[in-house]
Parts: C-alpha cells; sequence; structure tokens
C-alpha cells in the first residue's frame, strides 16, 4: 500500500468525511505529480520549500485564494499524518504561514483601472507645475507594485 493510500485509511480510521477525504486524497496525489516531475520522489520527503514552491505554482497558475487554502489545509492533514506514522519528525505546512490572507472586506469583486484612466494619470503626474517630484514616484510604485500583485 503506498502512502497516499495509508493516507486515504488514516482518514477514514479518524472518521473524516467521505467528501473531504476524496477532497485531500486528490489534492495530495496533486501535491505528489508536482514534486515528481520536480524529480522527488518520495512525497513523504516532505520539507518547507516544497511547500512553498507548491504554492508559488498555484498561485502563477491563477488558481483562486479558497482553492490554494483548501490544498494546503490538505497538505497540513498529510504532513500530521506523516508525523503520527513517524514517516517525518518535523510539521513543515503551517497554515498561519502557508495560508493566502484575504483581508475582510475584499472578497468581492475589486475594482480597477482601465489602461485609458491608467494613461490619464501618468500624463497628468508628468506635469511638475501640478505634481511634485515625490508624488510623482509614488503614484509610478503605486501602478506598479498593484501591476504585480494582480
Amino acid at each position: 500500500m503506498d502512502v497516499i493510500q495509508q493516507f486515504e485509511q488514516y482518514l477514514v480510521e479518524n472518521g473524516i468525511a467521505p467528501k473531504t477525504i476524496q477532497s485531500y486524497v486528490g489534492d495530495v496525489k496533486a501535491f505528489a505529480e508536482f514534486l515528481a516531475a520536480m524529480g522527488v520522489d518520495q512525497p513523504t520527503d516532505l520539507k518547507r520549500f516544497y511547500v512553498s514552491s507548491y504554492k508559488n505554482h498555484l498561485t502563477e497558475r491563477k488558481y483562486a485564494v479558497a482553492t490554494i487554502n483548501k490544498k494546503i489545509n490538505s497538505l497540513q492533514a498529510f504532513n500530521l499524518f506523516l508525523i503520527d506514522r513517524k514517516l517525518t519528525t518535523e510539521q513543515v505546512v503551517k497554515l498561519r504561514k502557508d495560508r493566502i490572507k484575504v483581508a475582510a472586506g475584499s472578497e468581492g469583486e475589486v475594482e480597477v483601472f482601465t489602461e485609458q484612466e491608467v494613461n490619464q494619470i501618468l500624463f497628468f503626474v508628468q506635469d511638475r507645475a501640478r505634481v511634485s517630484l515625490r508624488n510623482h514616484l509614488v503614484v509610478w510604485m503605486l501602478l506598479y507594485t498593484c501591476e504585480h500583485q494582480l
């Protein structure tokens, strides 16, 4: 029996709901596939770097925050299983560190500037008679900081 099947049996023995088991096992299998693609054959060889890399991988592929956090929950359950079965000693998945935080009230849609509105702002801040160098730089910094976060 491979370790993912053992994990599934462990969840059943602990009275976890069938849909939750299905979700956790699917998430752990996807994580194991990610590791295998990176040359790591044993998902029991859990390292903090692997979890962070996987989270970045999911983020780059534009997974929803709720989906990423669900997958992190699954990995934590797997990590605790590995510790319980003495297949590892270290808890490397920590929800406080690994879950993506969402600001209260920001769960809904966010209004963004159109390309035309961004251009209007950029043209406006070029006018040194109306906009100080400091404010000019602040606008550019905010625009480019936000662009990489979206």
